[in-house]
């Protein structure tokens, strides 16, 4: 995987597949080049056609009708790539203010790339089953009147139960392959060490967002870097969630 001179992401033989659809929702950076990324997940269900859909949804703008929100990347559950914006410019993944590479910004998205990876985040077993966010059909009724929304329902297979945090989606493998090759072509185009991969969007808004949660944080993204930097961290390591267990 290479990185064009406009910061697009071009695939060698065998990679996976880079799907371009270019979103309106960006600004220049106020850095030469950025110095890090910020892994988020997408939240929802997921399922064909997901991601694509997303990113259809960000390619234009509509002030005070859509949320503005946007990414360069997501990384789809079977591994494709839905590029949105070159890595050169900055698009609206956090708009929080935040540390890089030893550095305060006053909106970290200026100095970033963000990644979005397909995944419905934190889950909740009701009864035998698992879901996804929102759970219910009627959230906003009193407990006892509450029904599980069969639209939420996630594969027992996906479900992982992290010590003392709760219960998360997984990450596919394909994911987990896709996301190591897009890391060794930024970390070699920008030069980054591996402190500038490990940014979640919980680091910049702890109180209202935990993506992309332990299983990705603590675990999953310790193992790509370990790919790509070599070696492994051992303080690391022994912090990640060994306990986890399949729902």
């Amino acid at each position: 995987m290479k990185v064009d001179n406009e910061g697009w992401l071009v695939p060698e033989g065998g990679e996976p597949r880079v799907v371009r659809l270019p979103t309106v929702r960006t600004y220049r950076l106020v850095v030469p080049a950025p110095l890090g990324i910020v892994w988020h997940w997408t939240s929802g269900r997921g399922g064909p056609g997901f991601a694509e859909r997303l990113c259809r949804r960000v390619q234009t703008y509509r002030r005070g009708i859509d949320r503005p929100a946007s990414w360069h990347v997501l990384i789809g559950r079977y591994g494709v790539i839905y590029q949105s914006a070159p890595l050169l410019v900055g698009t609206w993944h956090v708009g929080r203010p935040g540390v890089i590479s030893g550095q305060r910004f006053d909106n970290i998205n200026r100095v970033t790339i963000g990644c979005e990876l397909e995944n419905a985040g934190r889950l909740r077993k009701i009864g035998e089953r698992f879901y996804c966010w929102p759970f219910w059909t009627n959230p906003g009724a009193p407990a006892y009147e509450r029904r599980p929304d069969p639209r939420c329902a996630i594969d027992a297979g996906r479900a992982v139960v992290v010590q003392n945090q709760g219960i998360f989606d997984a990450f596919s493998s394909e994911q987990q392959a896709t996301a190591t090759v897009i890391l060794a072509a930024l970390v070699a185009r920008f030069g980054w060490a591996r402190q500038d991969c490990l940014h979640g969007h919980r680091d910049f808004d702890p109180k209202r967002k935990e993506d992309p949660g332990p299983v990705w944080a603590d675990a999953v993204l310790l193992q790509i870097l370990n790919h790509v930097f070599g070696g492994r961290d051992a303080a690391a390591a022994a912090s990640a969630p060994t306990a986890a267990q399949r729902g």
